[in-house]
């Protein structure tokens, strides 16, 4: 299991980038294809409604602009560049400009130069596609600088031939609106996908946290379960073997001592076996599977424990039963060895897709604080319960009661 759950953080460390990378390679083949439309509307303006005069000029301006744009895809749509941020922000913006300023060149050209030709009203209308260029950046800070100049080129230019095109104020007013819009909007989309973007980071980290977190408590568990069989059962087992001499002379004393051994080493052995799965939860379920523990506990500790579970099916089966019959075993352990409860009370019901399990105690409680502490100083149970419930896409709440402490968990059910 270690390597899988490693295989899967550095899995998530490298999707990670690798997902803002292709974000970004898409924002720049849209901010292409546009500009290419751009540069198709003006073009296809220009031979249909062709000015009068500087006719050369309008199309030089439109060749440089087709040689910037080439230019620009060509840089854009290398690996080295899209991992260049502030590089990438300061190029968009001088692109945009120069959208900005080639549109508004040739809309004031045409409509200065030709007063009764409709290429430069025909030709303004492409300020429209450089709010939608700016929102492909995906950069709310871009979308957001471009807009201004985008509408007042388009107030400029619309002022400057009005006398020869003889639009009314009105006409002019309501356009820049529809376009003040444009603008406002891709200002909006950039802010969502950047919220998207973030969000979706965040639950990546906190998954690969998670993950980490996982990893170290294997890591521990392991350690804790070696230590117990090292100073436990192997212990009685060396002891044993230390007798056999003894047992081969005839010594009734020494088979006694070996017999004694084998039997504490069985029943630490056995012990190991039922907190690593317990007979009964598998074989009866989990509602029995607590029974019995709240019996084993009452009758060991004596504390009182109060089981319900009459919200849970008898024969049910879950794939959460063994994280929470191990929330309850762990949760009732340190009431017992903390607390210094008289009152162990035990809720465990199904409803609506989730199961539920709350343990409250009457005891002296333990705060957020002290819990974290208890974590640092290597005691690791409650830690390693919440990262089980967690992991199981559950929620984990401990908080204080008058008096005592009560812990509750849900977890979703299949």
């Amino acid at each position: 299991m270690s390597g899988a759950a490693q295989h899967a953080v550095d899995h998530l460390d490298a999707q990670l980038p690798r997902a803002s990378q292709r974000s970004a390679f898409l924002g720049i083949l849209v901010q292409c294809a546009l500009r290419a439309v751009l540069v198709v509307f003006v073009g296809i303006t220009l031979l249909v409604e062709p000015p009068n005069v500087d006719r050369a000029i309008c199309v030089a301006a439109l060749a440089i602009y087709v040689v910037v744009v080439a230019c620009w895809c060509g840089w854009a749509l290398r690996p080295a560049s899209r991992a260049a941020v502030n590089t990438r922000r300061y190029v968009a913006l001088l692109m945009l400009g120069t959208d900005v300023a080639v549109v508004s060149f040739l809309s004031v050209l045409t409509g200065i130069a030709a007063p009764e030709n409709w290429t430069s009203n025909m030709l303004r209308n492409g300020l429209f596609l450089i709010p939608l260029i700016a929102a492909a950046q995906l950069d709310p800070y871009v979308s957001g600088v471009i807009a201004v100049p985008t509408l007042g080129a388009f107030l400029a230019v619309a002022w400057i031939s009005k006398s020869a095109n003889e639009e009314p104020w009105a006409s002019i007013l309501l356009t820049a609106t529809v376009l003040s819009a444009l603008a406002a909007g891709s200002v909006a989309l950039s802010l969502i996908q950047r919220a998207r973007v973030g969000a979706i980071q965040d639950l990546a980290q906190q998954r690969t946290q998670l993950l980490e977190e996982m990893l170290g408590l294997e890591k521990r568990e392991r350690q804790s379960l070696s230590e117990r069989l090292h100073d436990g059962a192997l212990q009685y087992v060396i002891v044993a073997r230390q007798d056999l001499d003894d047992v081969r002379d005839g010594s009734a004393e020494a088979t006694d001592r070996v017999d004694t051994s084998l039997k504490e080493c069985s029943q630490l052995l056995r012990d190991v076996v039922r907190e690593l799965h317990p007979e009964v939860l598998s074989r009866s379920g989990l509602k029995a599977a607590l029974t019995t523990l709240a019996d084993s506990i009452g009758s060991r500790a004596g504390l009182a424990v109060h089981l319900d579970a009459d919200a849970w099916p008898e024969a049910l089966r879950t794939d959460a039963d063994h994280v929470l019959y191990s929330a309850a075993r762990e949760i009732s352990t340190n009431a017992i060895k903390h607390a210094r409860a008289q009152n162990l009370h035990v809720e465990l019901a199904r409803s609506a897709g989730q199961a539920s399990l709350r343990i409250a105690d009457d005891g002296v409680g333990i705060s957020p604080s002290a819990m974290a502490e208890s974590v640092e100083n290597g005691h690791i149970g409650m830690a390693s319960i919440r990262t089980k419930v967690l992991a199981a896409g559950g929620s984990f709440d401990v908080h204080p009661t008058s008096p005592g402490t009560a812990v509750e968990i849900s977890v979703p059910l299949p």
